[in-house]
């Protein structure tokens, strides 16, 4: 429905307004992913290629072995406690900055009056929502898995890919921890779903549908859809392809939210990819070896290593 031409320009005043919140958000959100480098990940000293390595003799060998554990056990019960407040305070940026999302949201759905504070009229969080939610998944993961088939040959996509390792590195540190990981990845990928469809889907895609039509406003055609799909992919400006991932993500949501009419449905939706895509990178780059995983941190190598079992068994060996 459009508004009557009477209020198109406060109503355009109100949408520079949003734009404007919606770049105070990406700065908050880009700042709390610049590079949190854990403390167990930085300045390595690598050990230089033209010293041989020593092997001790085996009557040797017992008595280093004893000794070297006993003191890696000392080393690792005085890293471990760091190691994980940093992880908290990582994690504890990443939430604030997403939940910051939520008030926006609240205070520019007030000044543009929609119903249910931009939720929705038609917004319920229910058995049959979820269900739909969690099935929109499936082609999301679909296409993810294509994406990792084309990977070793796309650098543009191995860029991705580290840019998220880091990122997973960072907040989940580089042991693999299962559990911390999982309800990590629920955490984030909640507030995420959260937050971030209720600003882009309740609020602006709302405001667009009232001004210009909901085929523009989704992305069919016209300029609203650019604005749109740009204030959501600077959110996740890590590369271009990055951004241009998460505009096209964008797009589905809002086809999500335009068929259902429930909120709920891509909210559900964008939390549990996040959660899964969140627990495969923890997986993936805990396979990695320390001497890669700094190399990830540091951006030193251009092309992401790429797994397979006979590198990590290789790596595991030496």
């Amino acid at each position: 429905m459009v508004l009557p031409f009477c209020h198109t320009k406060s109503s355009a005043s109100i949408l520079v307004l949003l734009c404007t919140l919606c770049a105070l958000a990406s700065t908050s959100y880009a700042f709390s992913h610049h590079r949190h480098v854990p403390s167990s990940v930085r300045a390595v000293q690598p050990t230089p290629l033209s010293s041989p390595k020593w092997r001790p003799a085996i009557k040797v060998s017992s008595l280093r072995t004893s000794l070297s554990s006993t003191s890696d056990d000392a080393d690792s019960s005085k890293t471990v406690q760091p190691e994980i407040i940093n992880d908290l305070q990582n994690i504890g940026t990443l939430v604030g900055a997403q939940t910051l999302l939520v008030p926006i949201s609240i205070f520019v759905a007030n000044m543009l009056r929609l119903p249910n504070r931009g939720l929705g009229s038609g917004f319920i969080l229910n058995s049959a929502a979820t269900i739909q939610g969690i099935q929109w998944t499936i082609p999301l993961f679909v296409i993810a898995g294509i994406m990792r088939v084309i990977e070793p040959y796309s650098p543009a996509l191995q860029d991705v890919t580290k840019a998220t390792q880091r990122s997973v590195l960072a907040v989940m540190g580089s042991r693999r921890r299962p559990v911390f990981a999982l309800l990590v990845s629920i955490l984030l990928g909640a507030v995420a779903g959260w937050g971030e469809e209720w600003l882009f889907r309740g609020v602006f895609q709302t405001s667009m549908s009232r001004l210009f039509g909901e085929g523009i406003a989704l992305g069919v055609s016209g300029h609203p859809s650019i604005l749109f799909r740009v204030v959501f992919g600077l959110l996740h400006a890590v590369t271009p392809v990055y951004a241009l991932l998460a505009g096209a993500a964008s797009l589905f949501f809002g086809y999500l939210y335009n068929t259902y009419g429930n909120l709920a449905v891509p909210m559900v939706c964008h939390a549990v990819y996040d959660i899964g895509a969140l627990m495969w990178a923890h997986w993936s780059v805990t396979a990695l070896t320390k001497k890669e995983q700094d190399e990830i941190m540091a951006g030193g190598v251009s092309v992401a290593p790429i797994l397979s079992s006979e590198t990590t068994n290789q790596n595991d060996d030496e």
